[in-house]
């Protein structure tokens, strides 16, 4: 069954501990937090706070450049708090300019999801909204052309909105590879603007029931919002958690 969950960077400018920040999300129908970064706050704090909040650290967006040059410190902060997902939350246009790019970024994060799986982390690529352009030849999209050089090792975190921002149909996709994907990024965009990349729930053109169903019949395990734009982050998160329970709970 999926599960809601929200990514913190929604709630970076809050202006609070992230440990209190856990309090605020605990009081919603948010069941996990997806972190990126730790705000300053030692792994032992945060992972009291989720003990005390029932909280589950669904997954850690994780720069690539965090992992190449502080790898070992890196990846003992997520242990101590029992994450056990390490995201790539971006490679970067360059990676996916052409099919060789992509074939070499393929590459690279395979090899670094060997590293983690080595030290009990499963790997995830985070999608932006550049991977789904048009390829020519037998792929579809620099995205068609990135799954099929990589295989499970490397786990797809699908983001509905900006995906939809690319110009691609999100569950289409989803359904498509639906064996790679156990976290979901329900993200609403307005595309043509990247002042608009992430918008509020219900503001955008995402159909947000669609993607919702798609992940469940994907059998994913997480649905986790995140708005990296909004300009209210307390009401967004409030607003954000009663409408992601209510796609879930609705036939």
């Amino acid at each position: 069954m999926v599960r809601p969950a929200i990514q913190l960077y929604t709630l970076r400018e809050i202006g609070e501990p992230l440990t209190e920040i856990l309090d605020r999300v605990a009081e919603t129908a948010y069941e996990g937090v997806e972190f990126a970064g730790l705000g300053g706050e030692s792994p032992d704090a945060v992972a009291d706070a989720l003990e005390s909040t029932g909280l589950e650290p669904v997954g850690a967006h994780v720069p690539l450049g965090d992992l190449q040059d502080d790898y070992e410190a890196t990846v003992e902060a997520y242990d101590a708090i029992g994450c056990e997902r390490i995201v790539v939350p971006t490679y970067g246009e360059e990676g996916f300019a052409s099919e060789s790019a992509v074939e070499e970024t393929a590459e690279e994060l395979t090899t670094l999801a060997d590293r983690l799986a080595d030290d009990g982390f499963e790997a995830h690529y985070h999608n932006h909204a550049y991977e789904f352009a048009e390829m020519r030849g037998e792929f579809g999209t620099a995205y068609d052309v990135f799954a099929a050089r990589t295989d499970d090792r490397l786990g797809l975190e699908f983001d509905v909105g900006l995906a939809r921002h690319g110009g691609a149909n999100p569950t289409a996709y989803l359904d498509r590879y639906a064996d790679r994907i156990s976290l979901v990024h329900l993200t609403d965009t307005v595309p043509g603007d990247e002042k608009t990349l992430h918008v509020d729930l219900g503001e955008g053109v995402v159909d947000l029931r669609a993607c919702a169903h798609a992940a469940a019949d994907a059998d994913a395990a997480w649905l986790i919002h995140e708005n990296g734009l909004t300009i209210d982050p307390e009401a967004t998160l409030t607003r954000s958690s009663d409408r992601v329970r209510e796609l879930l709970d609705s036939p």
